[in-house]
């Protein structure tokens, strides 16, 4: 009898034991489902004004292979179909725009309805222009004096986004989430910043309305996500476009109405904001050149400048940039307690053609539909007037000034290390942030960190097995080192068969020493079998050529994988630290270089004629 509890306890580790396992082996055999998860249709008023009419069906099974025709008449289809989709239209558009467009509606004689519908842009800028961060007001003409009219057509227009998701989904084949984005804007005369949010929910149980600027200020759309969506309903929010937020996304110390932090705002941040969108059409918010925590790769397609004493808007700040705000994120959580900053990664378009996944460099259609609708548009080689022709647009440095339409990119892909493709498996990847971001190429990669790991893992047949059941993934933690111990980290990738080979691998870190934030760059896998310089940290300089009028590449540079097991050699076990990787391609032709060689036209100057497309995984963070 005094044996039995020995007995008991034996057996359930026993149990445990086979438990771990089996869910390792589940684990092991998660696949990279590539999908979309910011894209806008005909309900977004910024989307309909520039001519796109496009319901939330056709984008769905334009994702799925379906070809569709765009507002010049052409057609176009994805070379390659998506695994999931959510399309998210602007929530504030979800009431105003219907009225506009019903005839039997007081709304549809109004002058800035008659503008709605002939595509007039100053519509838009007027619409778009109540969508203010603290002070939001929806246009009394349309909606109403006490705003009612709108509030009950955002009902409707918000079920009939839930219907074509429920419609459009396929569990196992392919998945639509339930989204919409909630976008605030901040104006003044120096420019525009946005400080949105997409909103993606689990399954089909969701609130019967969507919040959205009108309602409140992003904290009190966490709140309001806390009291409406409770089990089995459940939500999480992605920031994007962080590149010109002027600092109120990421702002420290900082709610987004100016007030101060509170505990209980930070616990619900933290709990409902695991992702951040790293990369879209208006480019890169990892890094900036010349801006804080920057490296000889941030000058990635860039999409908005550094931000100077006189512009504090439509411009970059530290705050906006994803790597500095990771590692302020290990410095708040040594005051609070919590790190509202632990974001994992993921890319997509922020396209308003209705057309999600098109990232290809060499078929790129436009970002936006009239306003850079050809290649002569998106060159500056055209100008593209407002309504009836009257005032031209600044076509300085390919358009709009500083920002576009030649500086916007195709847009990027999100990943997910997912068990199934369904809503259920597929939205858990996303919040437990086994993610990864990519600029639209189709590269395959694996992040695993433990302390348990030898030293060749990477060559192991099993060492994905080895990752989940020694370490964790991407997006995981680890805990505290035993003295002597160093983290010890496999990172393997694969290349896009239809996009360029395999440059470097590089593994990024951030973490904080006396007070002061850190980061520094690894080479640690190189093309060829090279190897990193020891003083440098970097791979021999060898990059491969591009042919400028064919835009032919060299395979013979660059690899088809790279592999290995890297331990970091300047680990201090007391310091909080933070790790991702970034996989680089060789070069290829910029979209630009293509709409050049399509026209007959000199390439445009401000952009690269070449870009390396990359991808990015969410970090690892130790914590002592």
């Amino acid at each position: 009898m005094k044996n039995r509890p020995n007995i008991v306890v034996s057996v359930v580790a026993l149990v445990s034991i086979l438990l771990t396992s089996v869910l390792n082996a589940n684990e092991a055999k998660r696949q990279a489902y590539f999908g979309e998860l910011h894209l806008h249709t005909g309900l977004s008023t910024d989307a309909y004004i520039n001519g796109t009419r496009k319901h939330p069906d056709t984008a769905y099974r334009f994702a799925q292979g379906d070809p569709v025709m765009l507002q010049d008449g052409q057609f176009w289809q994805l070379s390659r179909t998506l695994d999931f989709v959510a399309i998210t239209d602007h929530a504030e558009s979800f009431g105003d725009l219907p009225l506009c467009l019903q005839p039997d509606n007081p709304a549809f004689r109004l002058p800035i309805c008659k503008q709605v519908r002939a595509g007039n842009p100053v519509a838009s800028q007027q619409l778009i222009g109540r969508w203010q961060i603290t002070s939001a007001q929806r246009h009394a003409g349309i909606c109403g004096e006490d705003g009612s009219r709108c509030t009950e057509t955002e009902k409707t227009t918000w079920q009939t986004l839930q219907e074509s998701a429920n419609r459009m989904n396929k569990p196992g084949e392919f998945t639509a989430l339930i989204g919409y984005e909630y976008s605030p804007v901040i104006l003044s005369y120096s420019g525009t910043s946005k400080v949105h949010r997409n909103v993606i929910f689990r399954g089909d149980q969701v609130p019967g309305q969507a919040f959205s600027s009108y309602d409140g200020t992003i904290e009190q759309l966490h709140a309001w996500l806390d009291e409406t969506c409770k089990e089995p309903c459940r939500a999480l929010t992605i920031p994007h476009n962080t590149n010109a937020s002027a600092s109120r996304i990421f702002w420290p110390d900082k709610n987004s109405d100016g007030t101060p932090w509170t505990k209980e705002i930070l616990e619900r941040r933290t709990r409902l904001e695991p992702l951040v969108e790293l990369y879209q059409g208006k480019g890169s918010s990892e890094c900036h050149p010349g801006l804080g925590m920057t490296d000889e790769e941030c000058g990635f397609e860039q999409w908005v400048p550094n931000c100077s004493e006189d512009n504090l808007l439509g411009c970059s700040t530290t705050n906006d940039m994803v790597r500095d705000t990771l590692v302020r994120g290990l410095a708040v959580e040594q005051k609070w307690g919590i790190n509202p900053f632990q974001l994992g990664f993921v890319g997509s378009t922020d396209s308003h053609l209705g057309t999600p996944g098109a990232t290809e460099e060499n078929d790129y259609r436009g970002q936006l539909g009239y306003p850079d609708d050809s290649p002569a548009r998106r060159l500056g080689l055209e100008s593209y007037y407002d309504y009836e022709g009257r005032e031209e647009v600044n076509m300085e440095e390919g358009g709009w000034g500083f920002m576009g339409p030649t500086k916007f990119s195709p847009g990027g892909l999100a990943v997910a290390w997912a068990d199934d493709n369904t809503r259920e498996d597929i939205w858990d990847a996303l919040a437990r942030r086994e993610t990864y971001s990519t600029s639209g190429t189709r590269i395959q990669v694996r992040f695993f960190g433990g302390f348990d790991f030898d030293g060749d893992a990477h060559q192991r047949n099993n060492f994905i097995k080895q990752g989940y059941r020694k370490g964790v993934p991407m997006g995981g933690e680890l805990a505290a080192a035993a003295d002597g111990q160093s983290p010890t980290f496999i990172v393997a990738a694969l290349r896009d068969p239809q996009n360029a080979p395999l440059q470097k691998l590089q593994v990024i870190k951030g973490w904080v020493e006396n007070g002061e934030a850190r980061s520094a760059v690894y080479d640690v896998a190189c093309a060829g079998g090279a190897q990193p310089d020891a003083s440098t940290a970097r791979c021999p300089a060898r990059e491969a050529s591009v042919d400028l009028k064919t835009c032919a590449i060299d395979e013979t540079q660059g690899d088809a994988q790279l592999a290995t097991t890297w331990t970091d050699p300047d680990f201090n076990a007391s310091e909080s630290a933070l790790y991702y990787v970034r996989v680089l391609e060789n070069p290829v032709c910029r979209w630009s270089t293509y709409d050049a060689r399509r026209v007959g036209a000199e390439l445009p100057e401000h952009v690269p004629a070449t870009i390396k497309e990359r991808a990015w995984t969410s970090p690892i963070w130790y914590k002592p």
